[in-house]
């Protein structure tokens, strides 16, 4: 009887070693030997046949979602080399040409498009890699995956990619310059490689290797990828000067009883330069930045908010490696860098180490523009990957204030480091100290931060907490909120429906956030708690309860409330986004005498997208929030609703694309506030800005574009001398635009 029992327990250790091998199998990187390119690969000797030396052929995509480990919908083959100069991939991918989603669009901005990706991993730490997408027109956007990171779209590179539609789907060829990679100096290159396909209307993401949603991290799942020799990216030197001609007329209205017409013509010259080391490292250096004054930021709602909202950077000085700075919370944040006249930079990697230093000035460095401050600012970052589990971290940031007669000097260093303890749980802490001196005076600061979140098929949670001091120097950091002690917490429950092609998963969300002064003062807390259900052709729902507390100018009050999101692109022709609700909100805006009462907000984000031909597209973007104050006592009916403030924003945008690099777009901002002077600060007004912008952009760097700006405002000047006086339409023009700008990049 022993002998059975134990001959038994020996049967089944056997089978869960074995089976656990399998599973380690079907996990395990795929070694794989990349050959040279007898010639570079053109896109029509794949269109119908396949040439004799395409290269390393890859098939067996799976899919990552909607069901994790299946085999792809459509078949998908892929061919890898390389060459002395680039390193190339050529994408069949299978369907009927007629369901296929694309369009002709400029550079990254396919957005609901079919398209392929191929991530790198030059370095392979399995913790960073190049990523680049192409849809099946050729339309590419490049970015680049830092593991425990949001996805660098900001990152831009220059490459090449073809793109055509064909009787059975559809073929793109991508050329990437070694130039623009950064690798290992060494005899023999070993690269992780990932290939992936999206299908928009099956919501369908395939890769191969298999990725999948199970293991936390993507760059570790990559393949192992060998290029039997020594690479170079040979000579590898960049110069991309820009002119920007420019001549604005507008009122300026800071006094309304005495408003000024200015009149400017602006020419600016400016140039940004780079210097690749040893394949590995780069010198950037910028003399008068492009300040992007082309390219509008995307309308948000800021009324109604009591912190401050996040705009995205835009500048190319700025966005260009900007992920390597990045920290768990936010230490450096570029936008606090108003008007700089130069700047220095160096990023590079040497074995597990990756090194930065930034060296700029700011010459509006005051809170107000008029006032004459200027700053010196410094910054460097090292990072040791000790194993592909655990990277280390410093930051310091160094930013000198010269205002008149007050000297300010905000300092701050930082350790962070991230530890992925299984499969499952990613670990992330920050610790950070900062001193002020401020006139002789000196003011410390501390931060702290942990993260910890799993991924797993069905549940997905995280948990961060932050500890940040009253006196914590944020002058360069993005921290709507200082003496803090926060936590949040976010948690989904999932399940995978796999018999309903239409209906992929439903499942439970749950958020809460509680916050404290450093005083261990209750400020706020919420909880979220909500249904979910997601469906092919990018198509979801989610209702949300919600429940609150908020502690404000010494008033304590009690929110609830209710949310609503959900989108679709069920129409190729036609995508819906929108998010509407109705949340407690307390006024932070009252009028004169009047207390900060709570009352009823509401809010829609309706967003549209109308693609009735490849080169045509219409965006109508609707922002809209109220606040309602049941209790304000100023009306004549003590129980009527009464409004605080109405805020609508409106934006149209008409684009057409004549091909991959010459298009014309025109957008329409309309904007009009209606505040209860009785009960709000908040000054009513209309405004609408249209725009009008011809662009040739021929890649990153080198582009051409010409644009005419003008605003309206519901104002009429009145008398002599003139004076300011609202009106009910948008009678005065305020203000016109007309530019140039120019910039080419020189490749040395």
């Amino acid at each position: 009887m022993l002998r059975r029992m134990l001959k038994k327990a020996a049967m089944q250790t056997l089978l869960a070693t074995c089976l656990s091998l399998m599973i380690s199998a079907a996990y395990a990187q795929t070694d794989l030997i990349v050959p040279r390119a007898k010639t570079p690969p053109q896109l029509q000797d794949y269109v119908g046949r396949v040439p004799a030396d395409a290269g390393f052929v890859v098939r067996d995509f799976r899919q990552r979602t909607p069901g994790d480990g299946n085999p792809a919908s459509l078949a998908t083959t892929a061919y890898l080399s390389y060459d002395d100069t680039h390193f190339y991939a050529v994408f069949v991918a299978k369907d009927d040409p007629k369901s296929v989603r694309a369009r002709i669009a400029k550079r990254e901005d396919f957005d609901g498009d079919d398209f392929v990706i191929l991530e790198l991993d030059t370095f392979h730490d399995k913790r960073r890699a190049f990523s680049f997408f192409v849809n099946p027109y050729g339309v590419q956007m490049d970015s680049k995956r830092t593991e425990g990171l949001e996805l660098d779209k900001n990152f831009d590179t220059q490459w090449q990619s073809d793109g055509q539609l064909t009787d059975d789907g559809y073929v793109v060829r991508i050329a990437i310059p070694l130039k623009s990679l950064r690798f290992k100096n060494a005899d023999v290159q070993t690269w992780g490689v990932t290939l992936g396909r999206v299908i928009a209307r099956l919501s369908e993401e395939s890769f191969w290797p298999h990725i999948s949603k199970q293991v936390a991290g993507f760059v570790p799942q990559a393949a192992a990828m060998q290029i039997p020799e020594r690479l170079s990216a040979g000579r590898n030197a960049q110069v991309n000067p820009f002119v920007y001609l420019g001549n604005s007329r507008f009122l300026n209205a800071d006094v309304p009883t005495s408003p000024v017409w200015l009149q400017e013509n602006k020419v600016q010259a400016g140039l940004d330069a780079k210097w690749v080391i040893g394949d590995a490292s780069a010198i950037d250096l910028t003399i008068k930045p492009d300040f992007s004054e082309v390219e509008s930021d995307e309308p948000q709602i800021v009324v109604g908010k009591r912190y401050e909202v996040l705009f995205p950077e835009k500048r190319p000085f700025f966005l260009e490696n900007a992920g390597f700075f990045h920290t768990p919370t936010p230490l450096f944040f570029s936008r606090r860098i108003a008007q700089p006249q130069a700047g220095l930079r160096i990023t590079g990697r040497q074995d597990s180490w990756a090194y930065g230093g930034l060296l700029i000035d700011d010459h509006a460095a005051g809170e107000d523009a008029s006032e004459n401050a200027k700053a010196k600012i410094a910054m460097a970052r090292v990072q040791n990957d000790l194993s592909h589990d655990l990277a280390v971290g410093g930051l310091f940031t160094d930013r000198r204030l010269n205002q008149g007669h007050v000297r300010q000097r905000d300092t701050v260093a930082g350790i962070d480091g991230r530890f992925q303890l299984d499969d499952n749980w990613i670990l992330q802490a920050q610790f950070a100290r900062s001193q002020t001196d401020l006139d002789g005076k000196k003011l410390q600061g501390h931060l702290g931060y942990l993260e910890a979140k799993h991924q797993g098929k069905h549940l997905e949670y995280l948990a961060k907490y932050s500890d940040i001091s009253q006196n914590f120097a944020s002058s360069l950091a993005f921290l709507p909120r200082t003496d803090l002690k926060q936590l949040q917490q976010e948690a989904m429950y999932l399940w995978h429906l796999d018999a309903y092609p239409d209906l992929q998963r439903i499942g439970f969300i749950g958020n809460s956030t509680v916050s404290r002064d450093q005083a261990n003062q209750m400020q706020d807390w919420s909880v979220d708690l909500g249904v979910l259900a997601e469906g092919s052709r990018d198509s979801w729902l989610e209702i949300f309860s919600r429940h609150g507390y908020e502690k404000y100018a010494g008033q304590e009050y009690r929110k609830q409330g209710w949310m609503v999101n959900t989108g679709t692109s069920w129409f190729s022709w036609l995508s819906v986004m929108t998010e509407f609700g109705a949340i407690d909100s307390i006024n932070y805006t009252p009028a004169a005498g009047v207390t900060n009462l709570l009352g009823k907000g509401r809010s829609i984000d309706l967003t549209l997208t109308f693609k009735p031909h490849p080169q045509w597209r219409i965006e109508e973007k609707l922002l809209w929030n109220d606040l309602r104050n049941n209790q304000s006592g100023q009306s004549s009916q003590s129980n009527e609703a009464t409004s605080v403030y109405r805020n609508l924003m409106w934006r149209t945008k008409l684009s057409y694309q004549h091909n991959r690099f010459l298009g014309v777009r025109l957008i329409a901002d309309y904007h009009q506030l209606a505040a209860n002077p009785r009960l709000s600060s908040l000054e009513s007004g209309k405004q609408l800005n249209t725009d009008l912008q011809l662009s040739y952009l021929l890649s990153p760097g080198t582009s051409l574009i010409a644009g005419y700006g003008n605003r309206q405002e519901n104002l009429a000047l009145i008398g002599n001398p003139a004076y300011l006086q609202r009106t009910a339409d948008l009678s005065l023009r305020t203000g016109r635009r007309a530019f140039i700008k120019l910039n080419y990049l020189y490749q040395l």
